[in-house]
C-alpha cells in the first residue's frame, strides 16, 4: 500500500454533552499532531460531519491511506469510516479509541462492527476495558495507552499545605445512580454513629444530574439529585454535605483539585473506563478513596501512597460496596493524609499520563507488524447481547437486570469480586433503602430497582436487624437476612476504634 498520505485522524465534538470526553477528545488529537509534526508519519485530522466536498476529496485517497483512527465512535467517525473501507478491498487498518463500549454492548459502533478485521486495533485506557473488548471479539488487537491529560491540568507543584482540623472530602463527576452517591452518603452516616472516634469531615459535591439511570438495564430513578438530598437530611447529614451543581472545568481545578482535600469516588458505573478527577487530585498530590473499580485500579502503579481502592463484591444482584468499608478507607485516608508526599513520587506519575510518555507509546503500536485483513468475528457474548438488543426493541437496554449473567461477565471484568457473606455471629442493619412494615420488606434502590419480599416470621430461624437510620430493631427470618446480605442490601455494623 502506498504510504504518501499517511494517517488520517477522524475527530468529532459530536460527544461534546460527555463533558471528560471535551478534555480526552482534543488530548488524543494532540498526540497524533505531535506524531505528525515528528516526521515519522504524515498525519492529517479532519473533524466530523465532513462538508460533501471534504467527503470527495477523503474517498478519493482512500487506497493510498496507511492507517485510519477514529478518535471515539460516534455516528459522524461511523459513517465516515465506513466510506472509506468500503472503497477499496485491502482498506487501512483502522485505529479506534474506546471509551466504555465493552459493557454496552458495542451499541455505538453500528453497522461498523460488521466491517472490522483482526487487522484493526482497539485503543483502550485499563486492564478491565481490555477484557471487555476480549470479550466482545476473542481475537481482536487491543492496546493498552492511558489518556495523556496530565499536560492539561493544572497542577500545585509548590509547599502543600498541612492537613486542617476539619477535612473536606470532594466528589466531582455526573450525578448519577451508577456513581452510586447514595451509599456514601450511608457511609458517612456509619463514620459518624458506628466509630468510638471519627475525623471531623465535610463533604462537596460538584457535578450536575445526567438523567440517564441504567440505561444498560432499562432503569431510571426519578430526580436522583433531590433524593440525595432527601437521603442526606434524613441521615442528619445537613451540616457535611454541600451541593455546588456543575461548575466550569477550570473552576474545578482551582477551587478543588489545587485546594486540600480528599477525593471521594464510590462509582460503580459500567463504563468507568479511567477517570480523569482522580487523575487530577492524584497529580495534585492529594490523598484518594475510590471503588477498585474499571480504569481506577489502574491508577495504583502510579501512585500507591495517595490512592486507596475499597473493595467491590459481588451479589446476587451485580456489584456492591460495603458502606462500612468505605467509611473505613476514608477514615484511613484522612490519617495518611497528614503525611506529604514526596513531589518525585508524585512526579513520576504524572509522567505516565503525560503528552510525550503517550506518544512514545502510540508509536510503538504503530511499528508493530500487521495482521492479516481477515474479519473479526464476535464472540458468543455479543452475539447474545445484540439478540437482546432486538429482544428489547433495540434501545440501548441489551440486559435483564443487574442479575443477568452476561453483565455479570462485565462486571468481574471491571473489578467485582468476592460476595457478601452471612455471619451469623455478626449484628446486621438494613441499608437505608431498605424498610419493613406490615410483614413486608421493601427495597427503594435507587441504582438497581425495586423489590419486596413477604416475611412469614415462622419460616426461619428469626434474626434482629436494624433499620437505619432510626435504630430500630426488627426481627426478620434469618433466611431472609441471608438474601438481603447477598444481594448488598444489609450489612454488620460494628463499632469502630
Amino acid at each position: 500500500m502506498s504510504s504518501n498520505e499517511g494517517i488520517v485522524v477522524l475527530t468529532t465534538r459530536e460527544k461534546e454533552w460527555w463533558l471528560s470526553l471535551q478534555e480526552i477528545i482534543p488530548a488524543i488529537e494532540r498526540v497524533w499532531d505531535r506524531i505528525g509534526r515528528s516526521d515519522r508519519k504524515t498525519v492529517s485530522t479532519l473533524c466530523v460531519p465532513l462538508p460533501p466536498e471534504m467527503e470527495k476529496r477523503l474517498h478519493a485517497r482512500a487506497s493510498r491511506l496507511d492507517r485510519i483512527v477514529l478518535t471515539t465512535v460516534t455516528p459522524g467517525t461511523v459513517k465516515a469510516a465506513l466510506l472509506l473501507r468500503a472503497q477499496t478491498e485491502e482498506s487501512a487498518p483502522m485505529t479506534l479509541y474506546v471509551h466504555g463500549d465493552g459493557p454496552e454492548g458495542f451499541e455505538a459502533f453500528g453497522a461498523l462492527v460488521d466491517v472490522l478485521t483482526e487487522r484493526d486495533t482497539f485503543v483502550v485506557t485499563c486492564e478491565a476495558e481490555a477484557v471487555t473488548v476480549r470479550s466482545c471479539f476473542p481475537k481482536a488487537q487491543v492496546e493498552l495507552i492511558p489518556f495523556p491529560l496530565v499536560d492539561l491540568f493544572k497542577v500545585n507543584s509548590g509547599k502543600r499545605r498541612t492537613k486542617d482540623e476539619i477535612t473536606r472530602l470532594a466528589y466531582v463527576g455526573r450525578v448519577s445512580e451508577q456513581k452510586n452517591l447514595h451509599n456514601l452518603l450511608f457511609a458517612l452516616w456509619i463514620m459518624r454513629t458506628s466509630y468510638a472516634w471519627a475525623p471531623t469531615v465535610t463533604l462537596d459535591v460538584y457535578g450536575g444530574e445526567d438523567d440517564l439511570g441504567s440505561p444498560n438495564m432499562g432503569l431510571k430513578y426519578p430526580d436522583y439529585g433531590t433524593y440525595l438530598r432527601r437521603l442526606a437530611e434524613t441521615l442528619g447529614l445537613d451540616d457535611v454535605v454541600t451541593w455546588h451543581g456543575a461548575k466550569p472545568r477550570d473552576w474545578v481545578f482551582y477551587d478543588v483539585h489545587q485546594e486540600p482535600h480528599i477525593l471521594v469516588s464510590p462509582t460503580l458505573h459500567s463504563d468507568e473506563n479511567f477517570g480523569s478527577s482522580v487523575l487530577a487530585s492524584l497529580a495534585n498530590g492529594h490523598q484518594v478513596v475510590t471503588t477498585s473499580w474499571g480504569g481506577h485500579r489502574g491508577f495504583q502503579e502510579w501512585f500507591p501512597q495517595q490512592l486507596t481502592l475499597v473493595p467491590v463484591h459481588a451479589s446476587t444482584l451485580g456489584p456492591v460496596v460495603d458502606p462500612v468499608a468505605l467509611a473505613g478507607a476514608i477514615v484511613a485516608a484522612v490519617e495518611r493524609s497528614s503525611t506529604v508526599v514526596e513531589e518525585a513520587a508524585i512526579e513520576r506519575g504524572r509522567a505516565a499520563f503525560s503528552e510525550g510518555a503517550v506518544t512514545v507509546r502510540t508509536l510503538e503500536m504503530l511499528s508493530r507488524p500487521d495482521r492479516a485483513p481477515v474479519p473479526l468475528k464476535k464472540s458468543p457474548i455479543q452475539q447474545h447481547i445484540d439478540e437482546h438488543r432486538v429482544l428489547f426493541g433495540g434501545a440501548r437496554r441489551i440486559y435483564a437486570g443487574y442479575e443477568d449473567p452476561v453483565a455479570q461477565i462485565f462486571f468481574q471484568a471491571y473489578g467485582m469480586e468476592k460476595p457478601l457473606r452471612f455471619d451469623e455471629r455478626s449484628g446486621y442493619a438494613l441499608a437505608p433503602w431498605v424498610s419493613y412494615s406490615d410483614n413486608v420488606v421493601s427495597i427503594v434502590d435507587p441504582h438497581r430497582g425495586h423489590r419486596s419480599f413477604n416475611v412469614d416470621e415462622e419460616v426461619s430461624t428469626p434474626c434482629d436487624v436494624t433499620m437505619i437510620p432510626s435504630m430500630k430493631t426488627c426481627r426478620l427470618p434469618e433466611s431472609l437476612v441471608k438474601k438481603l446480605v447477598a444481594q448488598g442490601y444489609a450489612f454488620s455494623l460494628e463499632s469502630k476504634g
